[in-house]
């Protein structure tokens, strides 16, 4: 049973500021690092060593948790976005989109329904202002599509030559 009353692994039984059960700088770095990668705050509160309860009171009792927690899942719907984008353009056909080193695979129809439920979420952490977007000049845009759509084009040329093998 953790330190709170709930099922989170103990935390030596020693309080730190404010009450809160301890919680080593490499447990919430692991918590906020699995948040940026997984958008799961079950999953990273796991990796953190800590319950899901304790995290959402740390993060209404600590506001440099909270902002960091925030920055974490704008990361995390970043890299979503980004992976979704990535399997799109690969001519991907499945419904699943590939994990890698900390990110688990995940539908694309989970996807879709994440990006589109935080979107416009209120209190949703936003982008840095002061920083105008820039954006790739038509060229460079139309270069980089061309180049892509060449690859996508050379692989369905190989996969048809061999049989549909990869």
């Amino acid at each position: 049973m953790g330190t709170d009353g709930d099922s989170a692994p103990a935390q030596a039984g020693a309080k730190g500021n404010g009450g809160f059960p301890r919680w080593s700088e490499a447990g919430r770095e692991a918590f906020l690092d699995c948040l940026a990668a997984t958008c799961n705050v079950a999953a990273s509160a796991v990796a953190g060593g800590v319950s899901e309860r304790t995290v959402h009171k740390w993060r209404r009792k600590d506001v440099a948790f909270a902002q960091a927690w925030g920055e974490a899942l704008a990361l995390g719907y970043e890299m979503l976005e980004t992976r979704l984008v990535g399997h799109a353009l690969g001519g991907e056909q499945s419904g699943t989109i590939a994990g890698g080193e900390a990110m688990p695979p995940v539908s694309v129809e989970m996807a879709f329904k994440l990006l589109s439920r935080h979107r416009d979420a209120p209190g949703k952490p936003r982008r840095a202002t002061g920083f105008p977007r820039r954006y790739a000049d038509k060229d460079d845009s139309d270069r980089v599509i061309l180049a892509r759509l060449a690859q996508i084009e050379a692989r369905r040329a190989k996969m048809t030559a061999t049989g549909g093998a990869k």
